[in-house]
Order: structure tokens, then C-alpha cells, then sequence
């Protein structure tokens, strides 16, 4: 250690400016910094689900759509009201990218008149509106989608080119022109107008990870420097963690960017990812210096002893860190998998920098330089904890396991969400149009139907529409958050009770009148309202629409599944779901399985690691339970509360299993170091005593850096945090309470041996 104690100090100028002129360069990157929030990201390019979902989009035209809704207490079929929707449905019409837009104005109301067939406008503005209420209210494809069952809530659906759809781009300039239009609508009158739909779902993970990252990374700069002022009250305590920080994540983003990577609603929390962690070793290293200052020793001997006694654990810590993200580098959710792995560099990177720049720094100071004792939570020379553990160590370790024991049962309720619209804050534009959608009108969810009817032109077969006719039935009867369906079946039985009103059937019986009928539907339709979103160009493939209301992914993917067995036993048919909102759906497994390969590979991967270092098989579990235990406890209080698995949750069990180990590794590193040669008693009060304030004081600032993403409007970083501070918090608990007791009931039974 002496010698690269020299080398660092022979080179130390040499260090900090090469190191600093890296950094600069490789900054210079951060000009490009650009963000995404498309449907993509969330898939790996070979997905089959990506893959099913663009089949889906080239056979039909998308389902990227926005939804505008308002309400009038009064009802919609009163001039005022119905002037809105016509000025709005107009002006919707000339934004660019949009292909069609629907409402009450623009409904295709099918009649007849004389034996012949009208389709026209809805609403014009002029008529008896009385009549057309009536109308309405009677209408089973107005009715629970353009018009609520009172006839006081409307909505307004703008479709976009199916070629442009999925352009995020696209997305974020009509949702910008929407909400620029409502609010100068609001203006004019007075209603109080609703924004939701895919679209604006995609809009919206853009501009809230644009704004977490001007709001986060500030803030998290803000926190740091605060908190180190508070701690040390110098400018080399503030500076020491901040260069290794700055560093770090400069270093880390640039490479990001320099490999094509945009961030999104996770990476753009590098930065506070690596603010928390690269602190980490940089405080104790620090800290261990002003010990061993204080003690008496110079500039030089201070750093050499601080890390002789330093560089494993903080070795392992930076390597438990780094398995830990590196877990979900594994993931097949992109956002995770990308995060992961920067944050894995950023561990590596963080420990480097601390092992060269902070030494380099530190030896610039004169040997002489003073320093001053911390002010805040000063645990230097504490005396009688071990005593104290020693004489209550059966009550702590009983207290401990009956909590663990009660609370680790509700992780037999935990279950796993990933709902999109639950990702957005309720007062968030998207999230609080999705919840006025379905508490006034009809579901905010939309899951596409895809009914292959096995042959060309197999649509128009009477059975197959009368199968569909009977599905959508069962599939009410069944799934009672299922609110409305739509597709091709209702414009055929539209036709048949203008055209056939004394019909005995609903459908016509034969295949050639179902041609007939949609011939002239399709002859009286407006340009641009074609019907090939409603069917493929074969004839083959059926698209049904249905709205859901929010609910948990399992309940939506119970009822694909049973969609799928419906007609696959039922009938001669088959199906499969589709749209943006199944694609998240299906991703529930990917949270799972990224939660539960991310802990079992983290912790065996530790576990392994440990052994080896302390090669000690039977005290092996005295180092897994405190750590095991925080997220038990923490699983098991989500349970109880009902509170479901998120994304953002599914990362925050390996990170917290990456990161909770590093106090333990810091604590059993003196352990095994003091116990030769010093009692139980007083090896505890040495551990206190030398590592105390650093576990404490990583512990607090890691907490209150990820307690920032509880500002973001992006539901899994709160949830995130939420579990990750309270986990980490528990496991310092653990590591300075429960785990001291268990080591005196094992020094009883068996004293440790030298390693």
C-alpha cells in the first residue's frame, strides 16, 4: 500500500489534470442528450411481442389515438356544447399527422329514406337537438363511447397516420397542439376539457422524463453539497464526494450518449443513481482519513492507513453494487436493462476515481493540514453499545424475528402491476383524462380483438359475425370492466335494421347481403373514413375494439387469455390481442421475472463472494439474514397494504440487495480484524467507533438521494423510492442492532477463529 501511496503522490498533479481533461472531452458528448418514451423502448428489437404488434399495425391502421372529453351538467345536446364539439372537431381536423378525427358532429348515423340509404353527419348544429338526444340515447355505437348513458359527458377521438403513428415525435407536437387548442377553448367556453389515449401516453413519458431529469439532477446536486456542508463544514469535505460524483456520472451519461442511447423515464436517473452510489466510497475513505487524523498521523500516513484498513470492503461494496445492477442488465425491459448496466460501469468507475483522484487530491494538502471532528452524529469514541448488546442480545434477536416472522406474510399477497396508465402521477394531463374518461364516459383502456376468420373474405361469412355477436356477449358477461365494443359486426347489423327492419335476425343470412351493405356503407362514407381499420385488405382478419376500465395487469391478461381459449375451443376461429395497452399487459411477466432473476442472481453471486473473502461457511447466514431480512419486511408491508410490484419496485430489490451488503461488508470486515485481538464487547465498540458515522452518514445521503425520485410524476420512480429508502434504512437498523445481537449468541456457542 506504502508504494502506491507513493507512486499516487509522485503523480498526483499529473492524475487529477489527465483525469479531469477526460472527463471534459468525453462531456463534450452531452450536447446530444435526447429523450424517448415511444412503445419500443420497452422491448428488445427481436421481440416477438414488437414483432406480433407491428404485424398488427401494417394489416390496420394503428391504434394511436387521442382522446379529448368534457362534460357539461346541463347535457351535450344544448347549442352550447354541441358549437364545441363542432369548432372542435374542425380545428382538430388541420393538425398535421392526424388522420381522423371522430365525434358526435362527424358520426356516420346510418337511416333510410324512400327505400334509400342515408349515412351522414351526426350533428350539424341547426337541428332539433332534442330529437337527436333521443337518437342517441337509443344508439349502441354512440352510446358508452361518443355519449355517456346521461347524456352529459362526449369525447373526441383523433386518430393519426398509421405511417406516423408511432413517431414519439409526432406524438409530443399534437399532444403540445391539443392542449394549446383545449386551453384556448377552455377560454371561450368555460368547459374544463380532458386529454388522455396512447398517444398521449407516449407524449407524456417524454416530457415527464424531460422534466425529472431538469428537476432531479439539480436537486440532487443540491442535496449533496448541503448535506456535506452540514457534515464537515469545509470546502475539502464538500469537494473530496463531489468530484467523485460529477466525475462518475459525467463519464457515465457521455458513454450513454456516445453509444446512441437516448434516456427515458430510467436512465434519465443516472445521474441521481450514481450521486448516491459513487458517494459511497469516496465518504469512507474520508472519513477514515479524518480518524486517523485526528489520531495524530499526517497527511500521508492518515491516507495510507485509511486505505489499508479501507480497500477491501470498499472493493467488495463497489463489486455487491455492481452485481447488483448488473442483475438487471439481464432484464428483456430495455429502460431496465440500460440502467442497469451504466450503473454497473458507474459502480466500477466510482471506485477507480476514489482510489486515484480522492488520493491524489488529499496528498496536495500539507502534512500538517488540520482538521476538524464532525459535528453531526459523532459516534468517534463511543463506549458501552457492545455491553448494552451483549446483555439484551436474546430480546433484540426474539423482537426481530417476531417482526419478520408477522410481516413476511404478506408476501404471499404481493402481485405484480404493470398497468401504463397507473406509471403517470393522478394529476398528470394523461393519467387524470384516463380517470374522467372512466368514471364519466366509458373505459380509458383500449385492447384490440383480432379475430382470424381462416379464409379470404371470411368476414363477411354471417356465422362468423354471428360467433362474434355471441363473444362480445360472453365476453361482458364475463369481464364486467369491459364497457364497450366496436367493429365491423355493428355497421352489418346497423344495415340490416335500416334496411330489414322486419328481419328476424340481427345479421343477414347471407354472405353476398353483408357485401351489399358494406358496399354502401362504404359508398356513402366521407373521404377518409374508410373501413380498412376495421378489417384487412383480404377480408380475412376482424378487428373488435373494446374499452376496459383500469385495472391490474393480471386481471387484463386473465382476460386475453380467456379470449384466446374462447374462440380457440369455442369456436373454429382464433384470436389474439392487441395495441399499445396489451403490449404493457404482457409485459407483467418481464417485471416479474427481472424481479425475481435480479435477487436470486444477486444474492448468489454475493453470497459466493462473501465466502470466499471471509471463508467462514457456518457464519455465512449471519451475513445473508440482515439482508435478506429488509427486503422481507419491506415485501411483506406491501402485501399487507395491498400496494402491487411495479417496474420500479422490480428494480428496487436487487438495488437495494446491491447496496444494503455494503454496510454489513464494512461491518464484518472489522469484525473479523478486531476480534482477534479484542473482546466482544470492545470489538463492537470499535466497529461503532470507526465505521459508525460513515455507515450512518452513507445510509442518510443514499436515502435522501433516492428519496428525490418521490418528486417525479413517473409513479414507478416514486414507488422506487418509497421501498428503496425504507429498505435501506432497515438494513442499518439491522446491521447496528440485530446483527451485533446474533454475533454475541454466536460468540457464546463457538469463538471465532482466526481467518
Amino acid at each position: 500500500m506504502q508504494k502506491y501511496i507513493n507512486f499516487i503522490d509522485r503523480f498526483k498533479y499529473p492524475i487529477i489534470i489527465g483525469i479531469t481533461i477526460i472527463v471534459a472531452l468525453l462531456s463534450l458528448s452531452l450536447k446530444n442528450l435526447a429523450f424517448e418514451g415511444s412503445y419500443k423502448i420497452w422491448f428488445d428489437k427481436d421481440s416477438k411481442i414488437i414483432k406480433d404488434y407491428e404485424a398488427f399495425r401494417s394489416r390496420f391502421s394503428g391504434d394511436d389515438t387521442f382522446i379529448v372529453a368534457f362534460k357539461d351538467e346541463h347535457g351535450i345536446f344544448r347549442q352550447k356544447a354541441v358549437s364545441t364539439i363542432l369548432h372542435l372537431t374542425k380545428e382538430f381536423q388541420k393538425i398535421e399527422g392526424v388522420h381522423k378525427v371522430e365525434s358526435l358532429s362527424n358520426y356516420q348515423y346510418i337511416s333510410s329514406e324512400d327505400d334509400d340509404i342515408i349515412v351522414e353527419d351526426f350533428l350539424y348544429g341547426d337541428e332539433n337537438l332534442s330529437q337527436k338526444r333521443a337518437l342517441a340515447l337509443k344508439d349502441n355505437l354512440i352510446l358508452n363511447q361518443l355519449l355517456s348513458t346521461d347524456g352529459k359527458t362526449t369525447m373526441i377521438a383523433l386518430s393519426l397516420n398509421e405511417n406516423i403513428g408511432s413517431n414519439e415525435a409526432v406524438n409530443i407536437a399534437v399532444f403540445h397542439q391539443l392542449q394549446s387548442l383545449l386551453k384556448a377553448e377552455m377560454k371561450q367556453s368555460g368547459y374544463k376539457f380532458y386529454l388522455t389515449g396512447i398517444p398521449a401516453v407516449t407524449a407524456s413519458l417524454v416530457t415527464i422524463s424531460q422534466g425529472d431529469a431538469m428537476v432531479l439532477m439539480p436537486l440532487a446536486v443540491v442535496v449533496v453539497v448541503l448535506f456535506l456542508f452540514l457534515i464537515f463544514r469545509s470546502i475539502l469535505g464538500i469537494l473530496i464526494p463531489s468530484v467523485v460524483i460529477v466525475f462518475t456520472f459525467l463519464t457515465v451519461l457521455s458513454i450513454q450518449i456516445l453509444l446512441g442511447y437516448k434516456l427515458n423515464n430510467f436512465t434519465v436517473n443516472i445521474p441521481s443513481f450514481i450521486t448516491a452510489i459513487a458517494i459511497a466510497d469516496a465518504m469512507h475513505l474520508y472519513l477514515a482519513w479524518i480518524y486517523y487524523k485526528l489520531g495524530g498521523k499526517n497527511t500521508k500516513d492518515a491516507l495510507t492507513t485509511a486505505l489499508h484498513s479501507n480497500i477491501i470492503p470498499m472493493a467488495l461494496t463497489s463489486f455487491t453494487t455492481a452485481v447488483g445492477f448488473a442483475t438487471l442488465g439481464l432484464s428483456t425491459i430495455e429502460p431496465i436493462s440500460t440502467l442497469g448496466i451504466a450503473i454497473t460501469s458507474g459502480a466500477i468507475l466510482a471506485f477507480v476515481l476514489t482510489m486515484t483522484i480522492v488520493p491524489a487530491i488529499l496528498l496536495t494538502l500539507k502534512n500538517d493540514y488540520k482538521v476538524a471532528p464532525i459535528k453531526i452524529m459523532n459516534l468517534t469514541h463511543i463506549k458501552g453499545y457492545g455491553a448494552f448488546i451483549k446483555r439484551n442480545d436474546k430480546r433484540i434477536v426474539f423482537t426481530f424475528f417476531i417482526v419478520i416472522a408477522f410481516v413476511s406474510l404478506g408476501l404471499f399477497k404481493l402481485k405484480v402491476d404493470s398497468n401504463s396508465i397507473k406509471y403517470f402521477a393522478k394529476n398528470t394531463v394523461v393519467r387524470s383524462g384516463a380517470d374522467f374518461v372512466e368514471k364519466n364516459l366509458t373505459g380509458s383502456m383500449r385492447y384490440e380483438i383480432i379475430v382470424d376468420a381462416q379464409k379470404k373474405e371470411g368476414v363477411k361469412n354471417p356465422k362468423f359475425l354471428e360467433n362474434v355477436v355471441v363473444f362480445e356477449n360472453e365476453l361482458k358477461k364475463h369481464f364486467p370492466n369491459v364497457r364497450f365494443s366496436t367493429s365491423l359486426k355493428d355497421i352489418v347489423q346497423r344495415m340490416q335494421k335500416v334496411l330489414n327492419p322486419d328481419a328476424n335476425s340481427s345479421l343477414p343470412q347471407d354472405k353476398n347481403l353483408v357485401a351489399q351493405y358494406l358496399l354502401l356503407y362504404s359508398m356513402s362514407l366521407p373521404q377518409g373514413m374508410e373501413l380498412n381499420d376495421k378489417m384487412d385488405t383480404q377480408e380475412r382478419y376482424l378487428r373488435l375494439t373494446i374499452s376496459t376500465n383500469i385495472v391490474d395487469t393480471s386481471k387484463d391478461l386473465a382476460m386475453i387469455a380467456w379470449v384466446k381459449n374462447y374462440f380457440k375451443t369455442k369456436t373454429p376461429y382464433s384470436a389474439e390481442v392487441q395495441g399499445q395497452t396489451a403490449i404493457f399487459a404482457y409485459m407483467q411477466s418481464s417485471v416479474t421475472n427481472t424481479l425475481i432473476m435480479s435477487i436470486s442472481l444477486t444474492l448468489m453471486i454475493v453470497t459466493f463472494s462473501m465466502l470466499l473473502i471471509f471463508k467462514n461457511l457456518k457464519m455465512l447466514w449471519l451475513f445473508l439474514l440482515p439482508n435478506i431480512a429488509p427486503i422481507i419486511i419491506v415485501g411483506g408491508i406491501m402485501g399487507l397494504l395491498g400496494v402491487r410490484v411495479d417496474i420500479g419496485i422490480a428494480v428496487s430489490a436487487a438495488v437495494i440487495l446491491g447496496i444494503a451488503v455494503d454496510d454489513s461488508i464494512h461491518f464484518f470486515s472489522k469484525y473479523y480484524a478486531s476480534i482477534q485481538v479484542r473482546g466482544f464487547e470492545e470489538t463492537i465498540d470499535y466497529i461503532i467507533s470507526h465505521s459508525g458515522n460513515a455507515m450512518i452518514l452513507t445510509t442518510l445521503i443514499l436515502s435522501l438521494t433516492f428519496a428525490l425520485f418521490g418528486v417525479s410524476r413517473f409513479i414507478p420512480n416514486v414507488n422506487f423510492a418509497i421501498v428503496t429508502v425504507s429498505a435501506l434504512n432497515i438494513a442499518l437498523l439491522l446491521d447496528l442492532v440485530l446483527l451485533p445481537a446474533l454475533l454475541s449468541l454466536w460468540s457464546k456457542r463457538l469463538p471465532i477463529k482466526s481467518t
